[in-house]
């Protein structure tokens, strides 16, 4: 099943974080930004693996985790 990670950063920051999220293969892929809200689409078989990752980037750049769901399907 695909699940939702929606995380509330500001702008400057995505790049970064899509860039790092993305070198992990095949695990996530990073879509739509929209007011501040980025939507990381992953398995729920890596959804451990991602959250871990996301906590170790927070030393780095400055986000919040606000919502974990089950995928509606959609990219967007």
């Amino acid at each position: 099943m695909e699940i939702d990670i929606l995380v509330k950063i500001n702008k400057d920051d995505v790049h970064y974080l899509s860039y790092i999220l993305e070198s992990q293969d095949n695990m996530v892929n990073v879509r739509k930004y929209e007011g501040n809200i980025l939507r990381i689409i992953t398995l729920d078989y890596f959804k451990d693996d991602v959250l871990s990752i996301l906590r170790g980037l927070k030393n780095d750049i400055s986000f919040e985790v606000i919502k974990i769901e089950k995928n509606c399907g959609s990219a967007g």
